[in-house]
């Protein structure tokens, strides 16, 4: 009897000491302070959510809209299928990869120019070659966007560029990142630093870069999309893997997005430790 109510006591004492570690590590463990207007980190395969800033607020996405421009693209079409560049394509401003009309990439060459160097000619040719307009192609991204549980979403074109009704939040973003990263192909292309495609004329090739400059910062990332416009301001919607955790992080409307996504990778990983 003796020896149970030692064993009992002890046992106590184990949990409570347990529970007091547990209490200051969370007391410790402070939410990082997120210069973005909106926010959200989650966990990929749960959905749980670690931290949220105007998780809802409506906002401007800019270029992470090609998230959803290449999840249509990758759905619909062969990789391999050949795509001839349109002449209206070859008129969007801003990043380019300098489509020249009647040029022909595949579709797979397409989506690194889409993903890596955040072409708007790229994202109007695949939309073009999808629906026959851009316009067209918007109505099957919202409607996809309903589909996946965006219900703060609408999308006006493939790029991202601004438009009167073109816009998300952070939440919906985070379902869409979510949703993408599902695709083998997608993951493949948004985690690539750098990638040789077919250039304008035979013989020449491109060299492509990717823009999201979390792969360099931070040694865990693996995609997906950055982006910035005047009125956006700079977005980015970024997944990161450790220790067999993926989680997902989206920041829009922020002057120091790279930042604000390292500090919520940092803070998420914590909480598995």
């Amino acid at each position: 009897v003796k020896t149970m109510k030692k064993l009992l006591i002890v046992g106590l004492l184990i949990s409570l000491l347990f529970s007091f570690n547990m209490t200051e590590a969370k007391r410790r463990l402070k939410k990082p302070h997120i210069n973005g207007v909106g926010a959200i980190l989650i966990n990929a395969k749960t959905k749980r959510i670690f931290y949220q800033k105007n998780k809802h607020k409506i906002l401007a996405p800019a270029s992470t809209t090609k998230i959803m421009t290449a999840i249509l693209a990758l759905e619909r079409f062969n990789l391999n299928n050949n795509v001839r560049v349109r002449r209206p394509a070859t008129t969007r401003e801003g990043t380019s990869l300098d489509l020249c009309p009647n040029e022909r990439l595949t579709v797979r060459e397409l989506l690194y120019g889409l993903m890596l160097e955040s072409g708007n000619d790229v994202a109007a040719a695949i939309a073009i070659y999808t629906s026959g307009s851009e316009r067209k192609f918007a109505k099957l991204m919202t409607a996809k966007a309903r589909r996946i549980g965006m219900r703060r979403t609408r999308f006006k074109n493939a790029s991202g560029l601004p438009a009167k009704g073109h816009y998300t939040t952070p939440y919906d973003m985070a379902l869409l990142a979510r949703y993408a990263l599902k695709n083998g192909h997608f993951a493949v292309i948004v985690k690539t630093k750098v990638k040789t495609i077919s250039g304008s004329r035979p013989g020449k090739r491109r060299r492509l870069i990717n823009h999201n400059k979390l792969l360099w910062r931070y040694p865990y990332t693996t995609g997906i999309k950055n982006g910035y416009t005047r009125a956006a301001g700079g977005c980015l919607v970024a997944s990161a893997r450790r220790k067999g955790v993926n989680l997902i992080a989206v920041v829009l409307k922020s002057h120091t997005k790279y930042t604000d996504a390292k500090k919520l990778f940092v803070y998420g990983f914590r909480h598995y430790r």
